[in-house]
């Protein structure tokens, strides 16, 4: 029986030993996994990131051009109006474009 009692004490601290082993093993797995996960989660984000700031960029240039295109909206409707309603600025858009000046003037232009 006191042989038997040495050899269990023997395989108890042989067992404690694996138990340590194992628990370090596992730890070190769990540690591994969740890394391994992290990093997926990581780059499955990214293209939707780089997508989502293309996106915006895009956005922010068609905001541009919406403004671009009001501003030229709004100048037109300035000129249509001027047109419709001044003489002066008629006539001389006119004279300008058409080349057409009254007797006696004399224009002199600058070409640039």
């Amino acid at each position: 029986m006191a042989v038997q009692k040495r050899h269990t004490k023997r395989n108890v601290k042989r067992l404690k030993a694996q138990t340590t082993f194992i628990r370090a093993t596992n730890g070190l797995l769990v540690a591994v996994i969740l890394i391994v996960c992290a990093l997926i989660l990581c780059l499955s984000y990214l293209p939707q990131k780089i997508a989502y700031e293309k996106k915006q960029g895009e956005l922010v240039e068609a905001r541009q051009r919406e403004e671009q295109a009001e501003s030229q909206l709004d100048y037109l409707r300035v000129k249509l109006e001027s047109i419709k309603h001044d003489s002066t600025y008629l006539e001389i858009q006119a004279r300008d474009r058409l080349q057409v000046y009254r007797p006696g003037e004399t224009i002199f232009r600058i070409e640039r």
